[in-house]
């Protein structure tokens, strides 16, 4: 992919201490579907980290939530109003979503957490 719709490995967390930093110092708000986790960081950029575990449902479905997670970021990433650090923890109830029910409450979450305006 070129241009502004690629997920480069610099926009994504890799890192435990990364995820560490984010659990110990972030904000937290939770939803039905998911967790999100924030730590403020100017002008870093956007980078997000997904913890997808086994209760959610098999391989099959934890990837399909880890694309879908990645796909809202990707296309949604320059309507953020900050720089930050987010990690997305998935529900075992988010096995059952489609993209946009899985849009719709990543949306909900980041709105309530003021990433994003509206």
């Amino acid at each position: 992919m070129t241009g502004q719709c690629r997920f480069p490995r610099a926009e994504r967390l890799t890192r435990k201490s990364e995820y560490a930093n984010v659990f110990k110092n972030g904000v937290k708000w939770v939803g039905r579907y998911f967790i999100c986790y924030m730590v403020r960081c100017e002008g870093s950029g956007s980078r997000l980290g997904m913890a997808v575990s086994r209760k959610v449902g098999n391989a099959v479905v934890r990837n399909r939530i880890k694309r879908y997670l990645r796909e809202y970021f990707r296309t949604h990433r320059a309507e953020f109003c900050m720089d930050a650090h987010l990690v997305m923890v998935a529900r075992p109830s988010s096995g059952q979503l489609g993209y946009e029910e899985c849009a719709a409450a990543v949306a909900g979450l980041l709105r309530q957490g003021g990433m994003l305006g509206g």
